[in-house]
C-alpha cells in the first residue's frame, strides 16, 4: 500500500484520516436520483451532475502522470481503466462498481455530517433528539467498532453512505494501484454508475468504457460486515391490459359489457395464495400483483373503462420462473372464459436484474474469502432476497458478480452511518483481489 512519507509517520492514521475526508467530501454533495413513472426515462439531477464532476476531478488528479483512462459520460457515469501492467493477457480483467446517486426514500438535502471520534460503545445521540443504538437493528454493527471512527448524519436526513462509501473505497483503491507500481494486475476497470437506487444503474451503461465485457465484476455496494452476495433473485415485471367495455348493467349481455375491473380482480384472485410474497422465504420465489390503476391517454387523462395490473415476479431457479409464468398464463385464459367481453393484453416481460449466479466468474467467490481472511474477516456466500447493481448489468448481459462489503449501515435511513476503518479494510482487500485475480487464467 503506498503512503506518502510526508502525510503521517503512522501509514494506518493516513489511510484512516485520507478516507475520512474523502467521505465527508461526497456525503456533503445532494445527488439524490429522483423517480420517475416512465421507466424509459433516465433523470440527472444538478446534485448527481456535481458529485459526477467532482469525482471526475479527484481521479483525474490521482491519476495524473498515468496511463489510467477517465471518462465522463453524457449520463455522468465516471469510468476508469487502469491498463494492465504485466505482460500475460490471460489473466482476467476485473471491473469494480459502485453508485454515486443517494436514494429518494429519505430526507437527502443539506446533508450534515457528524464525526464520532474514537467511539466508545454505547447510544450515539444525534442533534435532532434521535438516537443510534447498538442494541437496535439499525446499529447493531455499533458493538463492533469500539475505538473507531464513526460518521453519521444530524439525524434530519440519510447520510449517503449507500453507497458513497463503495465510492470511497474504489477511489483509494484506484490511489493504491496508481501510486504503487509494485502492485501487478491485468486491466483495471471501476464504474460509478447513476440512478441505482431507482433502478436504473445498467440503464446507460456503456460498454465500450470497459473494452466490452470484462471478465470478472464486482459490486461494492454490501451493508454486511460477513457476508457477500453470490446469487440473487431474477426479477422482471410483467403489466396486464384489461380492456374493458362500459355499457348500463342491467342490459349487461345484450351490450357486451366488459367489467375491467372485475375481470382484473377475478385475475389476481386465480393466483396461488402460496406464492404470494408473504408466503414466500428463502429460495422460494413470487408473484406480486403490486398495482391496479386506469391507463392514460396521450393527453394523460384516465381511461376509466380499462385497467391496468402491474405485477412482479421473483425467483432464484429458472424452472420455478416458468411455472411462475404459466400460473399467470392460466389465470388470462380463465379470465378470458370468465369475462368474454373482457380483452385481455399481456404486456412484454421485462427483466429488471438477474440472478448472477448464472454468469459469475468461477473461483472468485473463493477469492474473495481468502482477500478477506488475510485482514480478519470472515465473509460467507450467501443469496440475496434482492437486487445489485452487478445483478442489473447481468440483465443487460454483462457477467454476473458478487456485492461486497461497502461498510454503509442503516441505508435509506436517518439513521445511516458509516465506519472510517471499515472502508480503509476494505480498501486493503479490494486491493488484495486485484492482486490475486493475477494468479488466476482465462
Amino acid at each position: 500500500m503506498h503512503v506518502s512519507p510526508d502525510k503521517a509517520t503512522n501509514p494506518l492514521k493516513a489511510y484512516i484520516t485520507k478516507t475520512k475526508n474523502r467521505f465527508l467530501n461526497y456525503s456533503k454533495i445532494s445527488s439524490q436520483s429522483v423517480d420517475t413513472a416512465d421507466m424509459n426515462v433516465f433523470p440527472i439531477t444538478p446534485g448527481q451532475i456535481k458529485m459526477a464532476e467532482c469525482l471526475e476531478n479527484e481521479l483525474r488528479e490521482i491519476c495524473k502522470g498515468s496511463n489510467a483512462i477517465i471518462t465522463r459520460s453524457a449520463e455522468q457515469y465516471v469510468y476508469v481503466k487502469l491498463p494492465s501492467n504485466i505482460n500475460n493477457p490471460n489473466v482476467p480483467s476485473v471491473m469494480f462498481m459502485a453508485h454515486l446517486d443517494v436514494t429518494p426514500e429519505a430526507p437527502g438535502q443539506n446533508i450534515k455530517p457528524i464525526v464520532h471520534e474514537n467511539y466508545n460503545g454505547g447510544d450515539i445521540k444525534l442533534p435532532t433528539g434521535i438516537t443510534l443504538s447498538p442494541e437496535t437493528p439499525e446499529g447493531t454493527h455499533l458493538k463492533n467498532c469500539n475505538g473507531k471512527t464513526i460518521i453519521t448524519s444530524d439525524g434530519s436526513t440519510l447520510l449517503g453512505a449507500d453507497d458513497k462509501a463503495g465510492v470511497t473505497i474504489l477511489v483509494g483503491l484506484v490511489e493504491t494501484l496508481v501510486k504503487n507500481k509494485k502492485i501487478q494486475h491485468g486491466n483495471v476497470y471501476m464504474v460509478f454508475s447513476q440512478n441505482e437506487d431507482i433502478g436504473r444503474a445498467a440503464d446507460r451503461f456503456e460498454t465500450k468504457y470497459v473494452d466490452g465485457n470484462p471478465d470478472i465484476v464486482i459490486d461494492v455496494d454490501g451493508n454486511m460486515p460477513d457476508r457477500f452476495s453470490v446469487e440473487n433473485f431474477t426479477a422482471s415485471m410483467i403489466i396486464y391490459r384489461f380492456h374493458g367495455h362500459d355499457a348500463h348493467p342491467g342490459e349487461g349481455f345484450t351490450n357486451k359489457y366488459g367489467d375491467a375491473l372485475t375481470a382484473a380482480s377475478y385475475f389476481i384472485g386465480q393466483i396461488d395464495p402460496t406464492k404470494h410474497p408473504s408466503a414466500s422465504k428463502n429460495k422460494q420465489g413470487y408473484i406480486h400483483c403490486y398495482s391496479m390503476v386506469h391507463p392514460t391517454d396521450s393527453t394523460g387523462k384516465e381511461i376509466s373503462e380499462d385497467y391496468l395490473v402491474k405485477i412482479r415476479l421473483r425467483y432464484f431457479d429458472k424452472n420455478e420462473g416458468d411455472t411462475l409464468r404459466q400460473m399467470l398464463h392460466n389465470a388470462e385464459k380463465l379470465v378470458v372464459e370468465a369475462y368474454p367481453f373482457v380483452r385481455v393484453e399481456a404486456g412484454t416481460e421485462m427483466i429488471q436484474y438477474e440472478n448472477i449466479a448464472y454468469t459469475m466468474y468461477p473461483g472468485i467467490a473463493e477469492l474473495i474469502i481468502k482477500s478477506a481472511a488475510k485482514y480478519g474477516m470472515t465473509m460467507v456466500p450467501s443469496s440475496e432476497r434482492g437486487g445489485t447493481t452487478s445483478a442489473m448489468m447481468a440483465a443487460k448481459g454483462l457477467p454476473g458478480g458478487p456485492c461486497i462489503y461497502s461498510a454503509q449501515q442503516a441505508a435509506h435511513s436517518v439513521y445511516e452511518w458509516v465506519c472510517v476503518e471499515d472502508m480503509v479494510k476494505m480498501m486493503f482487500i479490494t486491493a488484495d483481489i486485484v492482486k490475486n485475480i493475477t494468479k488466476m487464467m482465462k
